[in-house]
């Protein structure tokens, strides 16, 4: 699933919530609205994680010349 995906979501709850006349389904609606975003933050910030290189390898250290080991 995308975050596109999501935000679509939200904005449909949000929409539902405003036309909606019961308090206690307005406030769920809000609720999923908020989960729906936040679930598209972590895939739009997962998906900027994987391009952007790959694993990390720390470099290995160097020997310093004129010391024994």
């Amino acid at each position: 699933m995308t975050a596109n995906y999501f935000r679509a979501l939200a904005s449909r709850c949000r929409t539902d919530a405003r036309n909606c006349f019961d308090l206690y389904a307005k406030e769920e609606f809000r609720r999923l609205a908020s989960e729906f975003d936040t679930k598209a933050d972590e895939l739009e910030l997962s998906s900027r994680r994987d391009t952007l290189g790959g694993v990390w390898h720390r470099p290995e250290p160097q020997p310093v010349a004129g010391r024994d080991r």
